[in-house]
């Protein structure tokens, strides 16, 4: 009888997990008095860290016997908690807490509102949460719709003020379990299970939870750690927020692996980078989206140029900053901030929540590419066959882009250490690992053979998906909110190219029979659907299309893809009927052709041209 490498793996649980990890890392003699981390000026220590992490999984034992005692949970179950906040000390203590006592931390990202809030939580099955001051509004304005949680259940981080709508601080909440609260035995470790869930959106609207096992909080740390080279004296850069796993696998974990330390900040301010990298000495960073060529835009709006930046800062004696660990930056950026900042690598890298297929543009890779793959990786076509290779022309650009892009797969089944499925969503799961034996990562690609090496390159995502800024939701969930506009009778959505990175949202919309579309009217809709209608800010459209009527299949299914295609592109489709907004902007405007060549040309500058096309 054949025993599965799962099966293999969860027999070294003792001594392989995330809390062994916490145990050997942070609660090390050794670096008892070393920096972990400084956050608004304070510095804690791996020791007081690691005293806080132990203190906070006492607490989570005791809601746990609570919870028992309240028949709210089975005496086998793992503790299931959420946290719905911006960064803190406290959430990091609560998330080594969730490895040291065997719990679940469902990460709840803030950009969820309203009835999507709702949903994750009540799916996840959360028996408490922790939020801040700031947070706290939106979590009271759910909490009506929320069965498996009360007000009792929900608790307060850091200071409670006269925002933390009446929630219990979690620090009397402490003081009480103290005093009243029991202990029960703490369910086997169980190393293929999550320490963390990290949401990423399905095509069905309602996020997916990405299970971060045990193993893969050590192995994604380990990974980058090695890969960076990564030591005690180096100082990290954590200003993606910590409901991502960008934030976690490269940034906290290699930092944690190293025995280095890390600046945290609440979140990323482009014009803070400057001084917080000279005063704390930083020198590596992790990133998700457009954070490099937003803190470019901000050193050269206050120097003058590239060119001045570099004589600033380059060889400025308090730059230490040398590494950058991330995805979602341009070639063009990349090549400027290293230059710049005088940098030893910018690490692109190609990869999701899921991490099944991870990939990293290394020096000496084609600086185009998201670096090596091996066999196993490999593009798919719509009729489930291998993609030819990509062919470049003389141009650079590729030729036989029919036959080369399909969607990025890899050879793997759920039998596998990495992702074995979303959190209690089999749906969602099948569509990932299909009958083919491959993994679906919903993202489009090519492979180049360059000096007999496979090269991954990006196209973008599917019809289904769209990236911005570093996340990945469904195209459903922009469209549901366009339809919402006043007389739209038919709403898509989609990725649109972007001049910096990802894509911008794109919509197109049919109105009813005898309106005009309102431009300002519009804006406005969807602006007050972020604040009271759950609508998260990153699915506001930044391009919407007017048409008279969609044509439909005779399924009666709308094909997006076309729409994708000629995305907003008034050169080649003239008679297109467009509106747009840029940031800062209180209402949509027509786009013109000066306005499109305008954008052009800040394609051309970022290097980006070729998605226009």
């Amino acid at each position: 009888m054949s025993i599965s490498l799962k099966t293999l793996v969860r027999g070294c649980s003792g001594f392989v997990n995330f809390g062994a990890m916490i145990r050997l890392t942070l609660g090390s003699r050794l670096r008892a008095w070393r920096t972990f981390f400084i956050f608004e000026g304070r510095e804690y220590t791996y020791g007081e860290v690691y005293a806080q992490a132990k203190r906070y999984a006492e607490f989570f034992d005791a809601l746990r016997c609570r919870s028992i005692g309240a028949g709210r949970m089975g005496e086998n179950d793992r503790l299931a908690l959420a946290i719905y906040q911006e960064n803190t000390p406290e959430y990091l203590f609560a998330s080594f807490a969730a490895g040291l006592s065997n719990a679940t931390l469902f990460a709840v990202n803030t950009g969820f509102r309203g009835k999507t809030l709702a949903g994750v939580v009540e799916k996840a099955k959360a028996l408490f949460l922790l939020t801040d001051e700031v947070s706290a509004p939106e979590v009271a304005a759910v909490l009506p719709e929320l069965k498996t949680l009360g007000r009792e259940h929900v608790l307060i981080t850091g200071n409670a003020g006269p925002q933390s709508a009446g929630f219990t601080p979690i620090e009397t909440a402490m003081a009480d379990m103290a005093l009243n609260g029991g202990q029960a035995k703490c369910p086997a470790v169980d190393n293929t299970r999550p320490v963390l869930v990290i949401y990423t959106s399905g095509t069905t609207g309602l996020p997916k939870g990405v299970p971060c096992t045990h193993l893969k909080m050590i192995g994604a740390g380990a990974v980058v750690q090695s890969t960076v080279r990564l030591k005690k004296e180096d100082r990290g850069y954590i200003c993606m927020p910590l409901f991502h796993s960008n934030a976690w696998y490269v940034g906290v974990l290699s930092i944690m692996i190293a025995g280095a330390s890390f600046v945290l900040k609440r979140k990323f301010s482009a014009s803070a980078f400057e001084s917080d990298i000279l005063e704390h000495g930083v020198t590596f960073m992790n990133y998700v989206g457009q954070p490099l060529h937003y803190i470019l835009t901000a050193l050269e709006k206050k120097y003058g140029s590239a060119e001045d930046v570099e004589a600033a800062l380059a060889h400025h004696p308090k730059n230490r900053f040398r590494i950058a660990y991330g995805n979602g930056a341009t070639v063009v950026d990349r090549v400027k901030v290293k230059k710049c900042l005088n940098m030893e690598h910018v690490f692109e890298i190609y990869g999701s929540t899921e991490a099944v297929i991870t990939t990293a543009n290394k020096p000496g890779d084609p600086i185009e590419s998201m670096g090596r793959v091996p066999g196993s990786v490999v593009i798919l076509n719509e009729a489930g066959a291998v993609c030819e290779p990509g062919v470049v022309g003389e141009d650079g650009r590729l030729v036989n882009y029919d036959a080369a892009v399909g969607e990025i797969c890899k050879k793997a089944g759920k039998d596998n250490l990495r992702f074995d499925g979303y959190y209690d969503d089999n749906a969602a799961t099948c569509k990932k690992f299909r009958d083919d034996g491959y993994f679906h990562s919903g993202d489009l690609g090519h492979i180049r053979v360059v000096n007999n090496r496979r090269y991954l390159y990006f196209n973008g995502r599917t019809d289904d998906w769209i990236r911005k800024d570093g996340e990945n939701f469904s195209a459903e969930s922009a469209a549901e909110y366009a339809a919402k506009i006043p007389s739209v009778a038919l709403a898509v959505a989609y990725g649109a190219p972007c001049a910096v990175s990802d894509e911008k949202v794109m919509a197109t919309i049919q109105m009813r029979e005898n309106v005009a579309f309102d431009p300002q009217q519009a804006f406005d809709a969807l602006m007050a659907q972020q604040k009271t209608g759950g609508m998260d800010p990153k699915w506001m459209p930044d391009y919407i299309r007017i048409i008279d009527a969609f044509n439909v299949t005779s399924t009666q299914k709308i094909l997006v893809r076309p729409f994708k295609q000629q995305h907003f592109n008034l050169e080649k489709h003239p008679d297109m009927v467009v509106y747009h907004r840029r940031r800062g902007d209180t209402a949509y405007h027509r786009l013109t052709p000066e306005a499109y060549a305008d954008i052009k040309a800040e394609f051309e500058k970022n290097g980006r041209a070729s998605l226009l096309g």
